[in-house]
């Protein structure tokens, strides 16, 4: 959803561009023209993208990929905001051969004209997509302070001239603890805040990056500060054969994260310094082979102990809370989680119910099952305490009727009971 989101921003603005040639501005608008230029090397910016910012830019937009798998709407609501990506706001351009731009109908107000190219800062580059899609004030008021600002009036031109500075970089190579190379892994970044904390941040460009067949990647745009990679097993993959023959296939409870540095955790992960127009090479995200467990276990109903046929798990860091793995629940009420290192974690389930689906061995992947199944009856959510040494298997998770409170399994004392754990394959 969010690579989608962001193919249509772009689309936005290749439609909207306009040629270096501007008309008078029309009654009741006005115009914004200017250039863009890349300052490490003094030549113009071509083609980049060029954004205006309003003082208060719209945080609820009608294409929120949050929340568009929840919404009964879909095909109206993604056709209205395909619409409205046609149609065009007039705030958006690409400049042409020699880095200039115009926007001919803007309505008059207060801007901040934010312009992006690959491998050069912008003021959007220390933000994650879901942040600037919030648009709360921080952020606003963040990158408001970075770019250019522009008073457009009615009837008048206003130009704005722009310099890029040449942003920093990291790159590595993601590959297997045998050397083997991973290619097709998407390495994310993370930044790590004045707070300690770390979060995910966007990649540069429309697509995320990948890595190459030597399991080599580049990451770029960067500005100062600290940085770290993570990433995860490529377990989705789509096939196309012949014709019209596509297949996708989707493993997300074996999808183990890595970190740079060998960390296992985030709470072990160490911050890679980067200063301005710094080439950072070698940071490389190795995945083991060994001393990885699996987490099994099956999700029932509490008042009868019958399978749940529907729900989602999530396997949560008990230190950071954060999420390291999920997965569905089967219709025979089973889950499965591969590829688990050692340590604490939390399993929480949400989302059970009984479903028309079951006893059906035909109903497809899980995408099929959750678009074409109808919820009989849901539960509430509950949750276990789970340390991994082993493989962890034989796992129950009760859910509550709906309305019940949550049932929430206190940890036991001690080194789990031997039923539940086997050794794992080393």
């Amino acid at each position: 959803m969010r690579i989608l989101a962001s193919a249509l921003i772009a689309f936005a603005g290749a439609l909207s561009a306009q040629q270096p040639s501007p008309a008078a501005p029309a009654v009741g608008v006005g115009q914004v023209t200017g250039r863009v230029s890349c300052a490490d090397i003094g030549q113009p910016a071509r083609f980049a993208t060029v954004q205006l910012i309003g003082e208060h830019p719209d945080s609820n937009p009608v294409f929120d990929p949050a929340t568009m798998g929840k919404n009964p709407d879909f095909e109206k609501t993604f056709a209205k905001a395909l619409t409205a990506v046609m149609k065009g706001n007039n705030l958006s351009a690409v400049t042409g051969i020699d880095g200039s731009f115009s926007l001919d109908k803007v309505p008059p107000g207060t801007y901040y004209a934010v312009a992006q190219l690959a491998g050069y800062q912008s003021p959007f580059s220390q933000f994650s997509a879901i942040e600037r899609m919030k648009a709360d004030e921080a952020t606003i008021k963040a990158v408001e302070a970075l770019a250019e600002k522009i008073v457009v009036q009615p009837g008048q031109s206003a130009h704005v001239e722009i310099r890029l500075e040449r942003g920093s970089s990291i790159s590595g190579t993601v590959r297997y603890d045998d050397g083997s190379p991973a290619p097709a892994v998407n390495p994310v970044l993370m930044t790590q805040g004045k707070d300690g904390k770390w979060k995910d941040l966007s990649s540069t460009g429309m697509l995320p990056v990948m890595t190459d067949d030597r399991g080599r990647y580049r990451i770029f745009g960067l500005a100062a500060g600290k940085y770290a990679i993570k990433a995860a097993l490529p377990t989705m993959q789509t096939t196309t054969g012949l014709g019209a023959s596509v297949s996708m296939h989707m493993s997300m409870g074996d999808a183990l994260i890595v970190y740079s540095g060998g960390a296992l955790h985030e709470k072990d992960v160490k911050p890679i310094e980067v200063g301005a127009g710094d080439d950072v090479d070698g940071i490389d995200v190795i995945f083991p082979l060994d001393n990885l467990h699996a987490v099994v276990g099956s999700v029932v109903a509490k008042a009868d102990n019958h399978p749940v046929d529907a729900g989602t798990v999530v396997l949560e860091d008990a230190d950071t809370k954060n999420t390291v793995r999920t997965a569905m629940v089967e219709q025979d009420g089973s889950f499965h989680l591969n590829y688990v290192p050692e340590g604490q974690y939390v399993l929480h389930v949400s989302g059970a119910g009984d479903t028309d689906s079951a006893g059906n061995t035909d109903s497809g992947s899980d995408l099929a099952r959750m678009m074409h199944t109808k919820i009989l009856k849901s539960y509430g959510d509950a949750e276990l305490p789970v340390t991994v040494k082993n493989d962890a298997v034989g796992l129950v998770l009760q859910v509550p009727d709906q309305g019940a409170a949550p049932v929430i399994v206190p940890k036991p004392p001690g080194p789990p009971p031997a039923p539940s754990f086997s050794p794992g394959t080393q």
